[in-house]
């Protein structure tokens, strides 16, 4: 570090030099952003304190994207002002401004003599710099195309944009045209025509998108893309444009036609069912927010991660919406909480209101008969999940009737562990193949306490895919508490 500096009040208040050839030889050429762009750059250079270090804050900064701060400085490299280091992060190099003489290609005396003439003719209040000249030049010999190509394309250029355009915006068509292979004059005059001829419908999508003034250039363009290189039809670009009316125009348009491509929806039928399933995804959405009480600027994401796979396993509208009250009851309000008793429903098989209504009353009846099983057992407590957890084992899979249950509980009233007791009684009854209420009432109670009990001297051991085989799979099954 030099032992002599600069105080930041000498920064902040001092001057930024810009070399004179850059206002006489190449502002003229340049847009306003490029303009910009540069002269932002040249004064953080000089800046060693400054809060703009990357391409991100200098775009924040001049109110642009970070995409056209990359593309000014690429600009200036095409023209040889500074060196771009790196795009990521952007990395630039001012250069020392080259004299116009001096970067000037040695051309054949004569060899444009005609292209310049044919070119000015197109500028008539204002003579074409001999930088411009020179960016011509530079793009005849390295495209290697006809001189008359680029005649062409600027004589067109001209006609939809004015006299006021400049070399860097004709170069930028010519380029794009390059690009699809356009490099003989015929082939510039193919593509004229076919932009000319797109002129009606463009009025009409004008239109249907609420806009007054007369296509240019940019929307032909943007035309030939939809029509050509996405494949969509006059009738599809029109009622696509009919859903964009005052709603941003030629780009917005082109944005909603790009995400119609990006889904392969190319036709109206196709792209009219998705709009009405979007409108449907996103009511449904705001519904389910609106009753767990939060609230979101775009319900994209909540649409993606729960509402979709929701609606993909089978429930419908009126069934969420009723989950969704359940939770709010619960007291449970968050989008998590609700996927958790949406899977808990899809595992008993309720998908729909209806489904879900009767699970609930059945639940309801078997808390009932609970209810009356304890207190035969000369309890006043409340069921617990243990108890719905016996009563499931009792009812469904041993095939006992609440009548023998409630009676097997009232000949355990007044013992300890009465739940456990009705729990070995029934088991007895099962051995016996008792199931119904008479048959039980004259067993009564003989299998309780000290009766014969089967003979169980031999006891047989059994392989493991023996247990698998009588038991199934046990990994999955829930504790009971007897």
């Amino acid at each position: 570090m030099a032992f002599c500096t600069l105080s930041s009040q000498f920064y902040s208040k001092g001057f930024c030099a810009i070399d004179n050839s850059f206002i006489t030889d190449y502002m003229s050429d340049a847009d306003e952003i490029q303009i910009k762009v540069y002269l932002m750059g040249m004064y953080i250079s000089t800046q060693p304190d400054t809060a703009i270090t990357d391409a991100a804050a200098m775009a924040e900064y001049l109110g642009v994207n970070e995409s056209q701060i990359v593309s000014a400085f690429e600009y200036w490299r095409s023209v040889g002002l500074v060196t771009v280091n790196s795009t990521s992060p952007l990395k630039v190099t001012y250069n020392h401004l080259p004299s116009l003489g001096g970067k000037i290609h040695k051309f054949k005396q004569g060899r444009f003599t005609d292209f310049n003439a044919q070119m000015q003719a197109f500028f008539p209040h204002r003579m074409i710099t001999p930088n411009e000249y020179e960016r011509y030049y530079e793009f005849l010999d390295s495209s290697k195309i006809k001189d008359e190509t680029l005649i062409t394309i600027a004589g067109y250029c001209v006609a939809n944009k004015g006299d006021g355009i400049r070399s860097n915006y004709i170069l930028a068509v010519a380029r794009d045209w390059l690009s699809l292979g356009i490099r003989t004059p015929e082939q510039a005059e193919e593509k004229i025509k076919q932009a000319e001829a797109c002129t009606q419908i463009l009025r009409e999508i004008a239109k249907a998108l609420g806009k007054k003034n007369l296509p240019d250039f940019e929307d032909r363009q943007l035309y030939l893309k939809w029509t050509g290189s996405w494949g969509f039809s006059d009738e599809v670009i029109l009622h696509a444009a009919a859903s964009c009316k005052n709603k941003g125009g030629m780009n917005r348009l082109d944005d909603t036609l790009d995400s119609y491509f990006r889904m392969s929806l190319f036709s109206v039928e196709e792209i009219d069912a998705y709009t009405e399933s979007r409108r449907k995804l996103i009511n449904t959405a705001k519904d389910i927010v609106r009753i767990l009480g939060g609230r979101y600027d775009s319900y994209d994401y909540f649409i993606e991660k729960y509402v979709t796979p929701w609606l993909g396993k089978g429930f419908d509208k009126d069934a969420l919406i009723l989950i969704a009250e359940q939770c709010f009851i619960k007291g449970t309000k968050s989008p998590e909480g609700m996927n958790a008793l949406v899977n808990k429903y899809l595992k008993e098989g309720c998908l729909t209101s209806s489904a879900i209504k009767e699970h609930l009353a059945a639940l309801a009846d078997r808390d009932k008969a609970l209810s009356l099983i304890i207190k035969a057992t000369g309890s006043s407590r409340s069921v617990t999940n243990n108890d719905r957890d016996l009563y499931t084992v009792w009812s469904v899979d041993w095939g006992f009737d609440d009548e023998v249950i409630e009676y097997a509980a009232s000949l355990s009233a007044g013992k300890a562990q009465a739940m456990s007791y009705v729990g070995n009684m029934l088991s007895k009854w099962k051995s016996a193949g008792i199931t119904a209420l008479d048959e039980a009432k004259k067993a009564g109670g003989i299998f309780a306490g000290s009766g014969k009990q089967p003979d169980r001297s031999y006891e047989r051991h059994y392989t493991k895919q023996e247990l698998d085989a009588f038991l199934g799979d046990t990994e999955n099954f829930d504790n009971i508490e007897l």
